[in-house]
């Protein structure tokens, strides 16, 4: 049984056309399953315990990166596949799954591609493609092995999808999200407005871990997906194979 998860800003009327066209489609394919409009006063963890116990096994997001990346903790929590149908702009994260648009996402969700993808972990919040912290004066140990100090004005980026700056001509080793590890890069942090326009930095290292910890001097903001905010101190780890999630077949993985 499916269960689609309209995201809030999909109540707008310039959306109505969209949604009509995609409904007709999903029908036409077999796959149409039970609506639900997210908002501020729905409590989407109890929706979602009600209609898995109900015989929901398939749960679509409806929405962009943000709707997504609201929905990765409950479908990890509650054992579901995972769907996309990208809506509206901001919508980087379907791509990286190989669904480009709404009418490739209903083929793709026919298909039914499966993947078992890692996710990370950082204390008990699970994200998808990466994490960022910016600048502070961090200490990163990893796995009780070694430690890394980041020299000045720095950006550590904490990936498992590769990141749209880092080209992957001779990476075909790293940015796996089912390998089972993770990866540390250290990029330069633009501080300035003329930075902004500048090629990104030679990537100086890659490095694979599955677990470390980050303290800083003074709390520090940490984003993961480009969209939850926390504050160091954090631990961060692999989540192996967490999520099932519905791919295209141009996948960048």
């Amino acid at each position: 049984m499916y269960l689609y998860l309209y995201d809030s800003f999909l109540n707008s009327k310039k959306y109505s056309r969209f949604l009509a066209k995609t409904e007709t489609r999903l029908t036409d394919l077999g796959i149409g399953g039970k609506i639900f409009r997210l908002s501020p006063l729905r409590n989407v963890n109890e929706l979602l315990a009600e209609e898995v116990r109900n015989g929901a096994r398939t749960i679509v997001v409806v929405g962009n990166d943000k709707t997504l990346t609201q929905i990765i903790n409950l479908a990890a929590k509650f054992d579901v596949i995972l769907g996309v149908i990208p809506a509206g702009p901001n919508n980087k994260l379907a791509s990286i799954l190989g669904v480009t648009d709404a009418e490739t996402a209903c083929d793709v969700l026919a298909a039914r591609i499966i993947e078992k993808i890692d996710l990370g972990k950082v204390n008990n919040t699970y994200f998808l493609s990466n994490l960022t912290i910016d600048g502070g004066q961090l200490t990163i140990d990893c796995e009780n092995q070694f430690r890394i100090i980041p020299q000045g004005q720095e950006q550590i980026n904490i990936c498992n999808f590769r990141p749209v700056f880092v080209s992957p001509a001779g990476q075909t080793n790293y940015f796996n999200p089912r390998d089972g590890l993770m990866e540390i890069l250290i990029q330069p942090l633009k501080t300035n407005f003329w930075q902004m326009f500048k090629k990104p930095a030679a990537l100086s290292s890659i490095i694979p871990f599955k677990k470390i910890a980050v303290r800083s001097k003074g709390s520090v903001p940490v984003i993961t997906d480009g969209q939850k905010i926390m504050k160091t101190p954090v631990e961060i780890e692999i989540a192996p194979k967490k999520l099932k999630i519905i791919v295209g077949k141009n996948r960048m993985f």
